[in-house]
């Protein structure tokens, strides 16, 4: 096979009815198919190498584990000693496919640099119309999260080109979410990454071929002898239908075989109170009574930042106090006299799940730690004097700091039965990654070491705590990505909610555009006006954080606080969480304007039945709309509940053809609507 402009035509032959996704997955598998990989080797002698010249000269070998569609191959060549060893999985009943590229060196000598690496390069044939389906990541915008649509061809030309990266700083969803949905006709592929540290795509259309490439970004290194690295997880999903319909083979694939699971089951967003760690413990007990008192159904209690450290200040949010002060993982005493133990044995005795937050790879300069183990952080200036407060990072690629943070975490759980590990991640790594790079034949390498660290720590907390259950915070949804995903799920999409004035129409479009992606999910409406059903509504998400006092934001008055309104809000909210389990549809594109409705549909085949969710805006003049809603029997009867007046209703399947009417008489409200088969 022609390798040199790695031309996948005839191995994603998807384009076309019939395509041979399948044989080509097969192929691939059994080596007779060189990989949908590029790279070249280049040294100092003139020798260079591309990817079709190694292949071509390489020999190859398998193993083969059947029993869980798990295939290794690997390619030596003899002339430069360097092996490129191909880890994939192949998924039941899902025209899916997904690898992780590893390179080492056998030889005795440095190996010549690698270069222009990318773990994904295909070209896809294209007749007609095609689309990229992608979304932005997180960057407290307006537009975070919100699905969109770009077109590949002009009105004169089948051309385009754009490109796809984590940003500018090494955290893997601030600029784009790695995944993408390209479509054609009634075929669709789906790309999916998995690695938390820079990533790029690029996808190019010439006339009737897609030029797919996509890798990490910036890998340029001459391996050691006997060394090894590996690149990003790559996912492929194939389809046919529309855009939606892939989206939720997607989800059901991710649901299926890359949630993290607790006795075989996927992890669900649970309804979480969030408590502020600085305030002391007396607070929380208040809380907790409250919580106890007013019978408000919640699965779990949150601690967040603030309950570590020496600080004697008053820290009661996170606008206030000195909760940026990592490093020191001690509990602070001022704030909290017998530890945290008596508040976890509280939580448990209510029957809830204990959520604490941590953040280990960000030190400031002059805890303890970093005083007595300097060689285990990273700095933005290597060899420079540090100064108290600088910013340091845990490298997390030295297995010493990594052991120091394993065992540190693992102390926590156990002393206070943690069933959730809540990891923020504040700080901005890639600085520190490439100023730690010796040389210019070794960039990248301090970043591969670190993520493969990252990934190796999680591991070994879920291999030792079998249930805990990991929040991967990250400034809030800033490190969304295959392998993430894999072991955590994030309970704090978008620290554009920290703040009192954001706005739920935002909230709108993060959530309908991340939940085309992530199964799972959940945020704040930020309750700063309680009993405004349209903003709690408008989070859009499996799980929900509503708190009282929202972090130590503020206070209320108990007495007049709307508690049956907070109870209905969470007791609706747990009434639809098993329909996030399903397949989910938009009912409106993912708009910011103002005078525009949003809608989704949840829908449980299994069931027969589901969820409808419609905000009208306030700037819409709109009464009426009609939404045809998916997956529902043509022959069959349903019958709707409308959660706050209570009114049921039944229409007939081949009724609801023209969609189902929806009406609302004032602007700035929303409708929640059950459904289910008569």
């Amino acid at each position: 096979m022609n390798m040199g402009m790695v031309d996948f035509s005839d191995w994603m032959n998807m384009a076309r009815p019939g395509g041979a996704f399948a044989e080509a997955v097969a192929a691939l598998m059994s080596g007779q198919s060189p990989p949908p990989l590029a790279f070249r080797l280049r040294s100092n002698s003139n020798f260079e190498e591309t990817q079709s010249e190694f292949f071509a000269r390489a020999t190859h070998f398998c193993s083969h584990d059947s029993a869980v569609g798990r295939q290794e191959i690997t390619w030596m060549d003899p002339h430069t000693q360097v092996s490129c060893c191909l880890k994939l999985r192949l998924f039941e009943d899902t025209s899916a496919v997904e690898w992780v590229v590893h390179f080492t060196n056998h030889g005795d000598s440095v190996a010549p640099v690698l270069t222009d690496v990318a773990s994904l390069d295909l070209v896809w044939a294209c007749d007609g119309e095609a689309f990229v389906y992608r979304s932005p990541g997180s960057d407290e915008t307006p537009r975070d999260f919100q699905y969109q649509c770009v077109p590949l061809q002009t009105i004169r030309q089948p051309q385009a080109s754009l490109t796809m990266n984590a940003g500018t700083q090494g955290r893997s969803s601030v600029a784009w979410l790695p995944f993408l949905n390209l479509h054609t006709s009634d075929d669709g592929l789906i790309v999916a990454l998995g690695w938390t540290g820079q990533w790029y795509a690029r996808i190019e259309r010439d006339g009737p071929t897609i030029h797919v490439r996509a890798g990490m970004e910036g890998l340029r290194v001459a391996l050691e002898p006997g060394e090894s690295i590996r690149g990003p997880r790559v996912l492929l999903l194939h389809g046919r239908g529309t855009p939606t319909d892939g989206q939720n083979a997607l989800r059901r694939l991710l649901r299926k075989s890359y949630l993290p699971r607790v006795d075989d089951t996927p992890i669900q967003a649970p309804l979480c109170y969030g408590a502020w760690g600085g305030a002391p413990t007396p607070v929380h007990f208040s809380q907790l009574e409250r919580i106890r008192e007013k019978q408000l159904p919640y699965d779990c209690y949150w601690i967040d930042a603030g309950w570590y450290g020496t600080s004697d200040k008053p820290c009661p949010s996170v606008f206030q106090g000195e909760w940026w002060k990592t490093g020191n993982w001690r509990v602070n005493r001022n704030y909290h006299p017998d530890t945290l133990k008596p508040i976890a044995d509280r939580i448990h005795a209510m029957g809830m799940d204990f959520l604490l937050w941590v953040e280990p790879e960000r030190a400031l300069h002059g805890a303890p730690v970093t005083l007595e183990h300097p060689d285990w952080f990273l700095q933005r200036e290597p060899g420079q004097p540090r100064k108290e407060g600088d910013n340091l990072l845990l490298n997390l690629g030295h297995p010493p700091a990594r052991q120091w943070a394993t065992e540190l975490i693992s102390g926590l759980i156990e002393e206070n039965g943690l069933d959730w590990y809540r990891q923020d991640f504040n700080i901005e790594p890639l600085p520190f990654w490439r100023a730690a790079d010796a040389t210019p034949d070794r960039q990248g390498m301090t970043e591969i070491r670190y993520v493969e660290g990252l990934y190796a720590f999680w591991d070994e907390l879920l291999r030792r705590h079998p249930r805990l259950r990991i929040d991967n915070c990250a400034s809030g949804g800033r490190r969304l990505d295959l392998e993430m995903l894999s072991r955590s799920i994030p309970l704090w999409r978008n620290d554009y909610n920290c703040f009192p004035n954001s706005d739920p129409e935002v909230f709108q479009v993060n959530g309908l555009g991340l939940s085309q992606w992530l199964p799972q999910h959940a945020i704040s409406p930020c309750n700063f006006d309680p009993g405004d059903t349209y903003r709690c509504r408008s989070i859009i998400c499996p799980g929900i954080v509503l708190s009282v006092e929202e972090f130590g934001f503020g206070t209320v008055d108990a007495d007049s606080y709307p508690w049956d309104w907070h109870r209905r809000m969470l007791e609706d909210a747990r009434r639809a969480q098993p329909f996030w389990l399903g397949d989910f549809y938009p009912l409106t594109s993912c708009s910011t304007a103002p005078d525009a409705w949003l809608g989704l549909q949840l829908h449980r085949p299994d069931l027969d039945a589901g969820v409808v969710l419609v905000f009208r805006r306030a700037a819409s003049p709109i009464t009426d709309a009609a939404f045809p809603l998916r997956g529902l029997r043509l022959d069959g009867d349903y019958t709707f509940e409308d959660a706050d007046s209570g009114e049921s209703w039944t229409l007939a399947g081949g009724d609801l053809a023209a969609g189902l009417p929806v009406r609302t008489l004032q602007p700035r409200t929303s409708r929640l609507i059950f459904y289910s088969s008569k």
